[in-house]
């Protein structure tokens, strides 16, 4: 049987840029074991297949899988989805909102139009947040930098949908020269319960992007993602909390994934109500290429 195919390159207007992921359309009889082989042969940080919602409060439902592991949620995925969906489906094609169906409930999508650009917007899960032991050797161990290049801010671990262990830098020079310890990740992202390890840092500056970032899974067959959707919600969550707490509302432009040729930009902000934050993400995407699997 075929299933039709499209490689999205998310949180870019660029095919060949941003962080690409596959989407497999009508796979609503495949089975998880074929979807898990499907994600290996594609061999990207990760595949999404596309099927029909189980409730009518969604308009599609989507299965993520990295080379290694199904998640229940997935940040550039989520943008390439609907990017896809919107483009397939023609009772969709007009949409201002999507309204996806994963593993962590209904993840609502914004279509954001202009004359030049279209912007996917989703509001990621409501934020949680988990202290470490972790020192600040082990740390800079694992990303093979200074002590000293490490910020004066805890090390958390915080899920807006995928859990991170979230680091700062303390400059920004040091974002492009980390000599990551892949193996030392792996193993303490899993004693503290993460998917990886997402680092950034302030690029001091107000035009353009205010953030960079990388995300580093190696224990999810990820050296290192191109551009983290889920990596960035949960460093907008990071931020909002200790660097802007007194804050009702922020937004900034971060980059990603320069330091690999994969130049991507992410568009982050959140709104608190009352004691509720939410933690908006958003990008452009761009097919790259298409086709069929043949199984």
């Amino acid at each position: 049987m075929n299933y039709d195919f499209v490689q999205v390159d998310a949180f870019t207007r660029q095919p060949l840029y941003g962080n690409p992921a596959a989407v497999v359309f009508d796979a609503d009889d495949l089975a998880a074991e074929t979807m898990q082989k499907i994600a290996r042969e594609m061999n990207l940080s990760e595949t999404v297949f596309i099927l029909k919602p189980t409730t009518a409060d969604a308009d599609y439902r989507v299965r993520i899988f990295t080379p290694m592991n199904e998640l229940p949620f997935a940040g550039h995925p989520t943008v390439a989805a609907a990017h896809s969906v919107l483009a397939r489906y023609s009772d969709l094609a007009t949409s201002d909102l999507l309204r996806q169906e994963c593993g962590i409930g209904i993840v609502p999508v914004e279509i954001l139009r202009s004359s030049s650009t279209t912007l996917l917007r989703m509001t990621q899960a409501a934020p949680q947040y988990r202290d470490t032991s972790l020192s600040r050797e082990t740390v800079a161990k694992m990303l093979g930098c200074a002590e000293s290049d490490l910020a004066d801010s805890p090390f958390q671990v915080v899920s807006t949908g995928v859990p991170w262990l979230i680091v700062e830098l303390a400059r920004f020079a040091a974002i492009s020269t980390l000599e990551t310890d892949q193996g030392l990740i792996a193993r303490e992202c899993k004693a503290v319960r993460a998917a990886g390890l997402t680092v950034f840092v302030e690029r001091g500056e107000t035009k353009g992007a205010r953030i960079r970032v990388r995300t580093f899974a190696p224990g999810e067959g990820v050296a290192e993602d191109p551009v983290c959707g889920s990596g960035n919600g949960s460093v907008a969550a990071y931020i909002a909390r200790h660097k802007h707490a007194e804050e009702a509302s922020g937004r900034y432009v971060a980059e990603q994934g320069i330091e690999i040729g994969r130049d991507g930009e992410v568009h982050a902000s959140w709104s608190r109500v009352g004691e509720k934050l939410e933690v908006r993400i958003g990008g452009e995407a761009a097919v790259a290429a298409s086709g069929q699997l043949h199984l």
